[in-house]
């Protein structure tokens, strides 16, 4: 039975991943709109609240929860008793979006007890290569709409414009958001850089460095500074982490050599990717500007926002869900009820005319479940975060798979300061975000298991 479950869940994996990049493609996003996306995301929603109760029937025997598990059983609580305090605005969407948190919760952060770490990599690497395929078009396609300087606007079935194609000098390309476009393309690197460590299989090596090129060509030219923030912040956090782990390898005990090759290797990297922007952007702009010499003058230009604001209006965002918070500072507005109730509510001001979502994922978690979840929540992630120092303090080195997943933590975690709701959504950020931190739990407790028997 536990073989048969693995098989599933690891289908299950890649048709999520799959399923999540599929709706920022606009090609294939047209086809999850209506009733059809209704039905596919309860769906999903539902095969992952199935695959969760037959982890947790294997995983029965297990000894008594830990801190960790009880803090996340306390957090499902918590937003089970926002969702019945705000009853009146979106009771159904709150329940769902419930239901989303605990089912990938629960499939997620338990996957790595239920799946050997082989058998999760081979899993990853799956996905990674049938849904690099599916981004890698999207992202050549868009390259070439910067090269010809396409742009325009189209209508999705909700009636609601979207730009394409080269967008006051970025590149939104055939896809909805350049910002979650240009960060699906870095998680998509680093599965295909652990891929290109974990394989043997030289054709798979190939066709992972040609798909990092090409992803890394799209992360440059939609010009995120969001995207930029967490590559640079990811490759950082990386770099200190190999030289560390080098550190307790080779014996070494001076805190002050540590810190110094630290920052040399850190400037190094950030060189480099000064250096590769370089060698990508230039070259394109020159094509683009050979193939299309009226670019500056034809390019579209956003007017939802202007050249000073440079946070493209968060900061105004963030403050009116500041201001809005206070109304409900204990259990929050649950998951889909803060803008109902601000329209209702407040039907003049900024957010119930813009009906604009938070724009960061600690912002959403502190408005949606209040005070109490924001704290159980953020007690979690601090007691993972201190359960990784003590491993990294032992002498037993971090592994491959665990400077993957803790680079892939910190990835996400930076991406979440400028975008909103991984939490309660279908995202694969929001599936690697869980499975990332049930792996460095579990390998945690190991080590300083190993250590204290």
């Amino acid at each position: 039975m536990k073989n048969n479950l693995q098989r599933i869940i690891c289908c299950y994996i890649i048709f999520y991943a799959l399923y999540s990049v599929s709706t920022r493609f606009v090609p294939t996003s047209v086809l999850w709109e209506g009733p059809a996306a209704d039905i596919l995301y309860k769906s999903i929603i539902i095969g992952g609240g199935v695959l969760s109760l037959f982890c947790l029937y294997i995983l029965r025997n297990n000894r008594k929860p830990d801190t960790q598990t009880i803090l996340l059983g306390a957090f499902i609580l918590v937003l089970g008793i926002s969702s019945l305090l705000n009853y009146k605005y979106e009771l159904a969407g709150n329940i769902l979006g419930l239901a989303t948190f605990a089912s990938q919760l629960i499939l997620f952060y338990f996957l790595p007890k239920i799946l050997t770490e082989d058998r999760l990599v081979r899993c990853l690497r799956l996905m990674a290569f049938f849904t690099s395929f599916f981004w890698n078009i999207g992202c050549i396609a868009s390259l070439w709409q910067y090269i010809k300087n396409i742009h325009y606007t189209i209508l999705n079935p909700e009636g609601h414009s979207l730009r394409q194609g080269i967008v006051d000098g970025r590149l939104f390309g055939l896809f909805s958001d350049p910002n979650f476009a240009a960060f699906t393309s870095l998680i998509l690197i680093l599965l295909l850089l652990f891929t290109i460590r974990k394989t043997s299989f030289f054709p798979l090596k190939i066709y992972s460095w040609i798909s990092i090129v090409i992803n890394t060509c799209y992360i440059i030219m939609s010009n995120s500074r969001t995207i930029f923030i967490a590559a640079a912040g990811t490759t950082l956090f990386t770099v200190v982490l190999i030289t560390y782990r080098q550190h307790r390898t080779g014996e070494e005990t001076s805190p002050g050599r540590f810190f110094i090759q630290s920052v040399k290797r850190g400037l190094l990297a950030l060189a480099a990717m000064i250096v590769v922007y370089s060698l990508i952007f230039f070259p394109l702009r020159q094509i683009g500007q050979m193939m299309e010499p009226e670019r500056a003058v034809n390019d579209m230009i956003r007017e939802d926002v202007d050249t000073d604001n440079i946070t493209n209006n968060r900061s105004t965002i963030w403050k009116n869900y500041l201001s809005l918070y206070k109304e409900k500072p204990l259990f929050g507005f649950s998951v889909r009820s803060a803008l109902p109730y601000v329209t209702d509510k407040h039907s003049d001001s900024y957010l119930a005319k813009t009906q604009y979502v938070t724009h960061n994922g600690y912002l959403s978690l502190l408005v949606e479940t209040g005070a109490v979840g924001f704290c159980v929540m953020g007690t979690f992630f601090l007691l993972i975060f201190l359960q990784s120092l003590k491993k990294l303090r032992q002498k037993e080195t971090a592994g491959e798979s665990y400077l993957f997943f803790a680079s892939l933590t910190v990835s996400i975690l930076i991406f979440l300061m400028c975008f909103h709701d991984v939490f309660f959504t279908v995202n694969i950020e929001t599936m690697l975000l869980f499975t990332a931190i049930g792996y460095l739990h579990c390998a945690n407790k190991r080590c300083l298991a190993g250590q204290s028997a």
